[in-house]
């Protein structure tokens, strides 16, 4: 146990100390963050800001008071409207002058019919544009139909129902639940579960490779036996992953908060009051809050601990169980890259499917699918963690047999990865199929 515990700190410490290591830790987060704000400043700059020149003939689009004509189509950040009185071939030769991007010509047209409108301009409006317009369009003239029928826009507005329906457990205590958020921390866990067992466990593939064509790892059997070696190099990579996911959650929160703290400073009461006001007037902020209010208390709703004591144990379970296996596959190569990929397909095939299985158990979690998919190894890690965040008890058969099942499929990969690793570690120069690898594994 001595000479495992060591192999693991030298994996951990070696790596941990690495430039790139400290390099990546750092950047990444970082990278998140930039290319974010590069999106948006990207997204920004494509808008642009146009200005529109309104043309109506119907009388339903704009109001002329003497001294300006009012438009009732609704501005954004990067659409304004503006009426006009010329006539509309003056228009179409001197909007460009006076730096409009184009003319919206509205006939008199009828309420029933609308047709007949028009955009002139060189440049086309773009699909975004082009919905908002003609959104806007639509609800002036929806609220023209609401006056000439004589009926009133509020007792209109209150027409619109919105209809939510509570799930709830039939037990006494009547637990509220939600199948919307089940379905995405399920979902979102599942997919974490995914990303780390194909990184990690390629990492652990990679640092067996490198050992071996280095010949660094026949120093170290001089001392330690395969097995010692396999299992102290799975924990250390696996601590250094772990590790590196820690950093990466805490470094991602705190430029979060920093960046909303400078925001909050650089930006002058006059801007923000500004935007409050534009957010007040999209949305409605006290149906905001109940909405807020009523997410928070179904989140709160969720097996939070059973969650993520769920997500921990098959976390680990999923590593190490796929660790084993990557390790073998890390022994039985050289630096042949093509040689890998050949021999890792087999692995990364049931993780993939686990992942596809996980987008269809969303909809059915209680499924035959569901249960037999959440119990079997080589996909329990992905799926089993979606389940439990529908409810799922840790009293249950499928939840007591997924966790045995899970504990003897990485007692049994590390068995049969020991007899490939103690073979495949030291053979050098051969070329290794599946069919060698299987009689590694028989002979022992």
């Amino acid at each position: 146990m001595n000479k495992i515990w060591l192999i693991i700190k030298r994996e951990y410490l070696t790596r941990v100390r690495k430039r790139s290591f400290i390099v990546t830790t750092l950047l990444a987060p970082l990278s998140i963050i930039v290319l974010l704000a590069i999106q948006f400043l990207i997204i920004g700059a494509g808008q642009g800001k146009k200005v529109i020149l309104v043309k109506d003939n119907s009388g339903y689009f704009v109001e002329d008071s003497g001294y300006f004509q009012s438009v009732k189509l609704k501005d954004s950040n990067s659409l304004y409207f503006k009426g006009s009185n010329e006539s509309l071939e003056n228009l179409k030769t001197s909007y460009k002058e006076n730096n409009y991007n184009g003319v919206l010509y509205i006939p008199d047209l009828s309420l029933q019919n609308p047709s007949g409108i028009e955009y002139y301009s060189d440049e086309l409006l773009g699909i975004t544009t082009r919905t908002m317009v003609e959104r806007s369009i639509a609800e002036v003239l929806k609220n023209a139909k609401i006056e000439e029928a004589g009926l009133d826009k509020q007792f209109i507005k209150n027409l619109r129902t919105s209809v939510s329906i509570k799930e709830r457990t039939p037990d006494q205590e009547g637990r509220e639940s939600s199948s919307i958020l089940a379905s995405a921390f399920g979902g979102a866990m599942g997919f974490i579960m995914y990303l780390t067992i194909m990184i990690y466990g390629t990492l652990v593939m990679r640092g067996v490779m490198e050992e071996k064509t280095n010949r660094i790892v026949e120093v170290m059997l001089s001392s330690v036996k395969p097995f010692q070696l396999m299992v102290g190099k799975i924990v250390g990579i696996g601590m250094v992953g772990l590790t590196q996911f820690i950093i990466w959650i805490i470094t991602i929160g705190l430029l979060y908060v920093g960046i909303g703290f400078f925001m909050a400073s650089s930006m002058d009461p006059a801007s923000m009051d500004q935007m409050m006001g534009q957010a007040a007037e999209q949305v409605d902020m006290e149906e905001m809050q109940m909405r807020v209010t009523e997410v928070l208390n179904k989140i709160s709703s969720l097996p939070l601990g059973f969650m993520a004591f769920a997500f921990i144990f098959y976390f680990l379970g999923g590593y190490l169980f796929y660790s084993a296996l990557f390790a073998a596959i890390g022994s039985a190569v050289g630096d042949d890259s093509s040689e890998s990929q050949a021999l890792v397909f087999p692995v990364t095939v049931p993780i993939i499917i686990s992942f596809i299985i996980l987008t269809v158990i969303l909809e059915n979690p209680n499924s035959p699918l569901a249960f037999w998919s959440s119990i079997i190894p080589f996909s329990a890690p992905i799926i089993m963690p979606a389940r439990i965040a529908y409810g799922l008890s840790p009293f249950s058969i499928d939840f007591i047999l997924s966790v045995i099942f899970m504990i003897l499929g990485f007692i049994g990969t590390t068995w049969l990865a020991a007899k490939i690793y103690r073979t495949g570690i030291l053979m050098m120069g051969k070329k290794i199929s599946l069919k060698e690898i299987g009689k590694w594994v028989i002979r022992g």
